[in-house]
Parts: structure tokens; C-alpha cells; sequence
């Protein structure tokens, strides 16, 4: 009789409803989060902030890019790290986090050159839609409930070829309080810029006199 009358008033439809959405939202955040600013034709990208916005961006909380080149050689992988840190969750025990990040073409705003996943890191790489379609993020798919704090993730990403010219590499990310909802969360970010450094081919003059023989 109580299951009767639960699926005449679509409670059991409402629970398997949040369920699945629960389980949606636990692969990882949704992409174009990164809060890339306005370039060229593309609009700024947002952050973790229009969803766990009890707090200012970066207040409590720090994402740090470690490693991260300064320049790039067409063609050349390179591994470093992110970093989020934060002494504000130390008291949840439950307490997670998270982070998504993007390379793009600080001329166009264009995605820019290709990552990969590091093995045991538990990340995974997605694709913008929309104006972002160029985009791809690498983030967090394991929340690292109840890791101290900083929680380094490393990832790779190999530069295109032929090289692009400055490249921007930004990231949002999470230090969450746990408590199963979007609040008491920190959200940070952070960003650098690199330079193009690809050696250019010296042409001889006997070389270009060969091409018109």
C-alpha cells in the first residue's frame, strides 16, 4: 500500500530524478569554467563562482600552476602541476576538491595544442561547446574527499605544431566543504601566459636560388 501510494504521487520518480543527477554532476565540473577572459570574438568565460558563491573568488583558497613552462617549442610535452590550497575546510572532514583547466590561443581565444590525461591522477579531458568548441579541458573526476590540503593534480599538455604564438593556460577549482551541497564552498583561479620560442629554420641563399632553377 505505501509503494502504491508513493507512485501515485511520484515520489519514487522524484528520488531516481535526483539520483541521476547526483550522478551526473560527480564526473567532473561542466566545462567553460575556467574564467578565460574576453579575446578576440570569444566572450570571458565564467567560473565555479556562479554556482558555490558564498564566497568572493579567491577568498580562502589559492590554485597555483606549478611548473608550468614559461615559453614552448612547437611540437614539445610538457608536465606540471595544479595546485589548489586552502586552511579554510581543515575542520570537514569531508571536505573535497576539484579543478578544470584550459590552454588557449591568447590571439583568438581558440583552444590551443593537446593534453593528457597522467596516470593515477584521475582526470579527464572534455570538450568546450558553443564559441568553446575549440576548447578542451583537462579536471579533476575524483573529488579527493578528505585529502589535507594542497592537493596537487599533474597533467600534460604538448604544444602545437606549428607553434601559435602566446599561449594562456587558465584554471578554476574547488575547496569544498563537503556537506553535499554548493555551499561553504572556496573557489579559486589562476593563470600564466607563455611565449612561442620555436626556433625558425634558417633558409641559405643557395637554397632559395634552388628553388627557381
Amino acid at each position: 500500500m505505501r509503494v502504491r501510494q508513493l507512485l501515485r504521487f511520484g515520489f519514487i520518480p522524484l528520488v531516481l530524478l535526483s539520483a541521476a543527477i547526483a550522478i551526473a554532476s560527480s564526473g567532473g565540473p561542466p566545462a567553460s569554467r575556467t574564467g578565460v577572459p574576453a579575446i578576440a570574438a570569444k566572450t570571458a568565460e565564467g567560473t565555479c563562482l556562479a554556482c558555490h558563491n558564498d564566497f568572493a573568488l579567491n577568498n580562502g583558497a589559492t590554485l597555483t600552476l606549478i611548473n608550468a613552462p614559461n615559453f614552448y617549442v612547437a611540437g614539445v610535452t610538457y608536465t606540471f602541476s595544479v595546485q589548489i590550497a586552502s586552511t579554510q575546510t581543515a575542520g570537514n572532514a569531508n571536505r573535497v576538491w576539484s579543478f578544470e583547466l584550459t590552454a588557449v590561443n591568447m590571439g583568438d581565444g581558440n583552444g590551443v595544442g593537446t593534453f593528457a590525461n597522467v596516470a593515477g591522477q584521475a582526470t579527464q579531458i572534455r570538450s568546450g561547446s558553443g564559441q568553446y568548441s575549440t576548447r578542451r579541458y583537462i579536471e579533476s573526476t575524483s573529488d579527493r574527499p578528505s585529502a589535507t590540503t594542497p592537493v596537487v593534480w599533474q597533467v600534460q599538455w604538448t604544444a602545437p605544431d606549428p607553434g601559435a604564438g602566446p599561449v594562456g593556460f587558465f584554471a578554476a577549482g574547488i575547496a569544498g566543504d563537503g556537506n553535499g551541497n554548493k555551499s561553504g564552498d572556496r573557489v579559486c583561479t589562476g593563470s600564466s601566459v607563455i611565449q612561442d620560442v620555436t626556433p625558425v629554420e634558417a633558409v641559405s641563399w643557395g637554397t632559395v636560388k634552388a628553388l627557381y632553377r
